[in-house]
Order: structure tokens, then sequence, then C-alpha cells
């Protein structure tokens, strides 16, 4: 089969499935139970994943017809307006085939795995075409050869995302999370609407290639500075992969089902900003203040985020926490032009977060829907497939070799410093250090020392089904594998190979100078290796002595943890999340509220009360005048009459004035 049919049926079968089981799977569910309303969603993600695979496989190795440029596949065309011609078109190279490895496999794996999680609520059917839904809007988004059909795969990501973190509708706090990722999200959009507008305005094209391409030839030329525009589709960018200051969302989305957690903050909706970013890198090259402001909100909101991951109990927001840091980290990668670098961390981290959300869901449904950290402990025995996945996933984001994080990251920290970042790389140091000590935190809280599981549940905890423990071997395995797999010899594996033509044009505009071979009198590359390791280790064995199997008493840590005020401080405003939503709440919901309101009165009072006024006098006047209107011509006349004599009076009063 030509590849020109195989693309589209990729996001084509998800789309099948969400109207199949939207129109019957509440009927199918009804009458012959769940399975049958689980079949069709499943087994369509299944055959997109499998047709994905035969698609990159080729798209990675630069085959014919792909090439180093990609293949362009036009279904029809969207929209025929004069001028604006815009395509129902799709696009696969090296950089579409990354992320389709990841969104297909992850979201197929989620799909399965929430086969055994949901497994006792009413409305699976309602769950898996959300799922469908979900899969269709990202594949959309990856696959679009055209801005326009990006945003529109962006927008239906939000819609899908509100629609699955608020499944649950009937608790206040999934609705409200739902609303607020909602908000948020379009907050970041009217950045990346704008930033459309302004490619379209500067190039008279919304083809991503041919765009870029204008953009980047045309330079300082360009009616909008491509700074600016940069800058807008970056706003796009901090809303959908929760960058500071729009990353208040995140953490709350954790009210939906724990597969909606792991599709979202793995696989799909948090990495499409990057994916952004990485697609215009000419733009961005072309566009180097842009690209620093990128860096540094990007470094910011690793730091930012892994300090608050330090005192959260809540096993769930700890990862989300850890979302938005390693999300930190590619940014910050991007901005210091590490575009392999970013695209590998998204890939590595995306299974092994993959991995930390389903084994956190298998920790939830172990102890009968518990959360909270601080109530549980001692779980590795019970519950062993899931501790053991778990370890592996946790080792992989520490950095420690020779797991999947290990490369990604040191190559993100490495390019950083060799090209001139040295304030990215310290920074991305001290947050390697500080995800190895909350991620043995939560290791340690969740599985060993004493057990703080409620009494009445703990002689029932147990392994989960195979639906869910078979999702979490697979994942575990590229989270150990994939960093050697393709990273390879670091610096230059087999990944970076892949993506070379896509950030070709980019690497040519920065054109930086060769960084030097040693450092300190040894190979560069071995030094910052050393120290990145070091640093993970480090940062491990702190949490191991604070948090292991032969932890010390929670009095230390309490007695640690309010030493001093600087301590006192620093703990407080980490487990009041540095006070952004209280902050939010006092800008937008306080003192905008009582603006709102003032121009609500002012609106209402004053605009609104004079127009009505000039009516309320216009027809009171009317009113009045036609009581004369009698239609009588002698009325008339006898009006004309009285009308002529005071004004003959008048003017025999004027002129009879003595001068």
């Amino acid at each position: 089969m030509p590849y020109d049919t195989l693309i589209p049926l990729i996001p084509l079968l998800p789309i099948l499935g969400f109207a199949f089981t939207s129109l019957f799977g509440r009927r199918l569910q009804l009458r012959y139970g769940r399975w049958a309303s689980e079949l069709v969603p499943v087994g369509v993600v299944i055959a997109a994943w499998v047709v994905a695979m035969i698609v990159v496989v080729p798209a990675l190795q630069h085959q014919a017809p792909f090439g180093d440029s990609g293949l362009d596949v036009k279904a029809w065309t969207w929209i025929p307006a004069g001028g604006l011609q815009v395509d129902m078109g799709f696009h696969v190279d090296a950089l579409t085939a990354c992320l389709l490895i990841v969104v297909t496999t992850i979201g197929m794996l989620v799909h399965v795995y929430s086969i055994g999680y949901m497994a006792h609520d009413r409305a699976t059917w309602r769950f898996f075409a959300y799922l469908n839904l979900f899969m269709v809007s990202m594949l959309v988004l990856v696959l679009a050869n055209n801005w326009l059909l990006v945003f529109a795969g962006w927008e239906l990501v939000g819609l899908s995302s509100y629609s699955l973190i608020g499944f649950w509708y009937e608790r206040r706090s999934a609705a409200l999370a739902a609303k607020k990722a909602f908000i948020v999200n379009r907050v970041g959009d009217v950045g990346f609407a704008l930033g459309i507008m302004a490619i379209f305005l500067n190039t008279g094209t919304l083809n991503i290639q041919d765009s870029l391409a204008k953009l980047v030839s045309q330079g300082a030329s360009n009616t909008i500075p491509l700074t600016v525009v940069a800058l807008l589709v970056f706003c796009g960018a901090m809303g959908k992969s929760a960058q500071f200051p729009l990353h208040v969302w995140l953490p709350d989305a954790m009210e939906g089902p724990t597969p909606v957690s792991a599709l979202i903050h793995a696989a799909t909706m948090v990495n499409a900003g990057v994916y952004l970013v990485a697609r215009a890198n000419p733009l961005f090259a072309s566009a180097q203040d842009a690209m620093i402001v990128v860096a540094a909100i990007g470094i910011f909101t690793a730091f930012m985020a892994a300090s608050i991951a330090f005192t959260q109990t809540d096993i769930k927001r700890v990862l989300a926490f850890s979302t938005l840091s390693q999300l930190g980290y590619m940014f910050a990668a991007l901005g210091v032009g590490a575009f392999s670098a970013a695209i590998f961390h998204l890939m590595s981290h995306g299974f092994f977060k993959g991995l930390l959300f389903l084994d956190s869901g298998s920790v939830i449904h172990a102890v009968h829907d518990e959360q909270d950290m601080n109530r549980m402990g001692g779980l590795w025995r019970k519950i062993p497939i899931t501790h053991g996945t778990m370890l592996i996933a946790t080792i992989a984001i520490s950095g420690i070799p020779p797991l999947a994080g290990f490369f990604s990251k040191d190559e993100i920290l490495g390019e950083a410093f060799k090209n001139g970042f040295a304030w990215v790389w310290a920074i991305g140091v001290l947050v390697a250090i500080m995800t190895a000590f909350y991620m043995w935190r939560l290791m340690g809280k969740t599985f060993y020392g004493e057990s703080h599981v409620d009494p009445s549940v703990a002689p029932k905890v147990h392994e989960s089904a195979w639906q869910m423990t078979l999702p979490l071997v697979l994942l575990a395995i590229p989270s150990v594998f994939l960093g050697m797999a393709v990273g390879l010899p670091l610096g230059n594996g087999l990944l970076v190979q892949w993506l070379a033509p896509v950030f070709k044009g980019a690497e040519e505009i920065l054109a930086r100078p060769a960084a030097a071979e040693t450092l300190l009198g040894l190979p560069t590359d071995t030094v910052l290796i050393t120290i990145s390791v070091v640093a993970a280790v480090a940062g491990l064995v702190v949490g191991i002595g604070l948090f292991g199997p032969r932890r010390v008493r929670q009095e230390t840590i309490d007695r640690i943890s309010s030493a001093n005020g600087v301590m006192r401080f620093a703990y407080r405003l980490s487990l009041n999340k540095w006070w952004f939503d209280e902050l939010n709440d006092l800008l937008f919901i306080r003192i905008g509220g009582r603006v709102a309101a003032f121009l609500w009165w002012f609106d209402r009072t004053i605009v609104d009360g004079t127009v009505n006024g000039v009516g309320t006098v216009v027809r009171d006047a009317g009113t009045g005048l036609r009581q004369i209107q009698t239609g009588r011509v002698q009325n008339y006349a006898l009006g004309i009459a009285i009308g002529l004599i005071l004004m003959a009076g008048s003017l025999l009063l004027i002129v009879g004035q003595p001068r």
C-alpha cells in the first residue's frame, strides 16, 4: 500500500473509533458488557500504531519517498479563498516520525492499561471515546503540513483534555481543574493565533515548510519582526507545555483518571509545545533574542517545579511537577540550540514518565484510591511488578547511566555548556540533583519503611491485573534501552543522525564555533559527563539516606526543614507552590473581579444609562407632541396664527427698543 494512503489512515482510524464509540458505545456496554464498548476504541489505536510503525521506519532512515525533506500528502483542498489556499494535508519527516513513535506507542499502552484501571467505572464507553478523540487531536497536530491545521489539532487537544480531566465531573475539584486547564491554555493560544496571523502576513502562505523558508530568506524585511513572530508562537508552547507563568493548570489536571495523567503528561499534550518550537526551528534560529527567552523560561521552570516537588505528598502531584521540570529541560535545550537533544529527551521522558504515571495508578489502585504518600509505605513486597518498574523509571529520570534519562539529559547539559550557556548548564546540574532527590523521596515514602496504609485496606493490597502490569513491563524496556539504542556514541547517535536534515537549516544559521576540546586538562565531554553523573548520584544518595529502606527518623527531617528562618521559608515556599495560585487568585479573581464589577457598573449605569436616557427623552417628547396632532386643519391654522402673532410681537419689541 502506498504511503500516500497509509499516512492519512493514522489519524483516520481513531476518528472512526471515536465516532463509533460515541454513537454505539453506551448501548453496547449496557447490552453486552464493558468489553463490547472497549473493543473498537482499543483496536483502532493498535491498528494506528501498526500503520505508524510502517511509516516511521523509512521516514527515520530517509528512504524514498521521504528523503531528507520528508513527504507531503494532500488529502483535499480545505480552504480555497483567493490568495488563501489551505490544504487538508500531512507532512512526515524524521521529526514527525519521532513524535509518532511516542504518541502512538504510549497512547496504545494507555488504552490497554485503561481496560484494567477503569474496570469499575460505569461510563467506560465515554472514557474510551474521549481517549480516541485525544489521539486524533494529537496525531492531526503532529502530522499537519500547515499552520491552520496545526491550530485545529491544537484546539482539539485542548477540548479533549478538558473532557478527560473533568471526566469525573460529579467531583467539584475535577470540574474546576478542567475549566482551569481550558482557560489557562486559551491565554497561550491567543498568542499562537496571533503568531499564525503574523506568519501569513509576512509570507502569504500557511504551509509550514514554505512559510519558514520565506521567513528566513526575507530576514529583516519581514513586515512583522521575526523576534515578535517567534515569541508569539512560543506563547502557544508555554500554554500547552505548561511553562512559567502558564504552568498552574498542569498539577490540577491530576483530578482526571490516572491514564489521562499519563497520556497528557507523557505522550501528548505537554509535548505539543516542544514539538511546535522544534518544528519552527529556522524561525527561532533567526530570532536569537527569542531563543534566550525560551532558554531562560525553560530553565527557570525546571528549577521552580523541582523545588515544589520536594514537599508534595500527593504521588501524582509530585510526578506532575516533575513533568514541569523535565519540560523545562526540553525548552532550555531548544533555547540553547540543542534541538536534537530536546527531542531525544522528549522521547525518553515520554516513556519513563508514562511508566511513572501508570505505576502511580497501579499503586493508587492497590491501596484503594489513596494518593497521599504519607498513607503508604512498605508496599514493595505486595506489588513487586509495580515496584520494580517504578524503580527502573526513577533511576532513568534521575539520569543514572546506562538508562535512557542519562543520555538525553546529559546531552542537554553538554550542549548548553558547549554553546556558551554556562548559566543554563549550572542550573541544569542543580536541577539534576534535585530530581534524583525528590524521586527517591517518592519511592521511599511509597514502597519502603513502615506501612502507613489504612489497616482495613492493608490485607487487601495486591498487584494489579495483567492489563495494567503488561504496559508497565513494556514501558520499562525503552526506559532502560532507548538511550543506548539511539544515543550512542554520545552527541552523534542514531537519533542525531535521523534528525540532522530537519535541523540543518537552524544549525547553519546559528553557526556556533566549535567548543574547546579540553576542560581542566581533560576531554570536555569526560568532565561534563562526570559532573552530570556525580550530581545525579549525590541527589540519589541523599534521597536514599533520608527516605530509603533504612531511612532516618521523620523527626530529623522535620528538624532540618525548620532549622532556621531561611530553611523554614524555603520549606513553606515549596509546600505552597511558590504561592502562584494565591497570586493568581489575588490578581485575576479579587482585583480583576472588582475591576470587572466596576466596568459592569459603568457600562450599565453610565453607558447604557446615557443611551437609555436619550431614548427616554425623545420618546417622551414624541408622546407630548403626539397630543396636538389631531388631523384637523382648523387646529393647525390656529397654531400657525398663534405662532405668527408671537413672532410679530417679538419683532415689534425688538424694533421698538431705544438705540
